[in-house]
């Protein structure tokens, strides 16, 4: 290509005006954002405030008293309600006397238990969120998953908080077998999930929990990229127990009562008949 320089005192600039026109093309066009890229960025960025980290304090008992010093843990959870009910694996607040969750804006905030469900290795935990609410996730639908699906993980693996690791659906339907508890129809993914990942959240590309990562298998303990999540499915099944725990408490009560009311009917029922004999 001929440029013509003999454009006067005009020339230098058309011809630096052309060359940063072809340079800011070259550029915008190398740094570009594929739409698999964007994609992620937006369904990582809608789900990141709705998880949290964990972390944990436990201590061996020696005579009765807590040894020092304190066995800490870390783990990860994903917000159910704007109030501050989170939920995570069982595993990551079992036998805890301390737990602590910190928030995606930087709050650091002290939970309780407050409701439980070993068979599904599930936990609910509470944070007093005073007058800033949290983000609740969405929930998605577990049982539309298809093997090579593209998922996200998202969780506090060895403490490194919101941190993404991206793969897909490897199979669904899946039984394993962590020490006495057998956890089933699980969903295998080869996302990394590491140690504190557990309780984190595996999420579609719209940004929707499908699942929580629990369970990863290693000889190592770190990721070879055979993990496993809880299909949301059984959290929607769980939650509402779990959320509401006074609900299952009274259906006891209503079952003891109900059985007592039997019991004295019974027992009434005989004594006029030994009364009339």
């Amino acid at each position: 290509m001929h440029l013509n320089l003999s454009c006067g005192a005009k020339g230098p600039w058309v011809v630096i005006s052309i060359l940063f026109v072809l340079i800011s093309a070259v550029y915008s066009r190398a740094s570009a954002l594929t739409a698999e890229e964007i994609t992620t960025i937006e369904a990582y960025e809608k789900v990141a405030p709705s998880v949290v980290n964990i972390t944990t304090q436990a201590c061996e008992v020696e005579f009765f008293f807590c040894a020092t010093p304190s066995i800490k843990g870390s783990g990860s959870g994903v917000v159910l309600r704007e109030d501050g009910l989170i939920i995570t694996n069982g595993h990551v607040v079992s036998g805890a006397q301390g737990i602590r969750v910190v928030l995606s804006d930087g709050r650091r905030l002290e939970a309780r238990i407050t409701a439980s469900d070993p068979n599904d290795d599930l936990a609910v935990i509470k944070v007093d969120v005073g007058d800033k609410p949290l983000k609740a996730i969405v929930l998605g639908d577990s049982d539309t998953l298809k093997v090579g699906q593209r998922v996200l993980a998202v969780g506090n693996p060895f403490g490194l908080g919101q941190t993404l690791t991206s793969g897909v659906i490897s199979m669904t339907g899946r039984t394993i077998r962590d020490h006495e508890t057998v956890l089933k129809n699980l969903i295998q993914t080869d996302a990394p999930i590491n140690p504190g990942n557990s309780g984190g959240a595996l999420i579609n590309l719209d940004g929707e929990l499908v699942g929580l990562c629990t369970a990863i298998l290693s000889p190592t303990g770190s990721s070879i990229r055979i993990g496993f999540a809880l299909p949301v499915k059984r959290i929607k099944a769980a939650a509402p127990e779990l959320m509401r725990p006074w609900r299952k408490i009274t259906g006891w009560v209503l079952a003891i009562l109900l059985t007592v009311w039997f019991l004295r009917r019974i027992y009434r029922k005989q004594s006029r008949q030994y009364g009339m004999e």
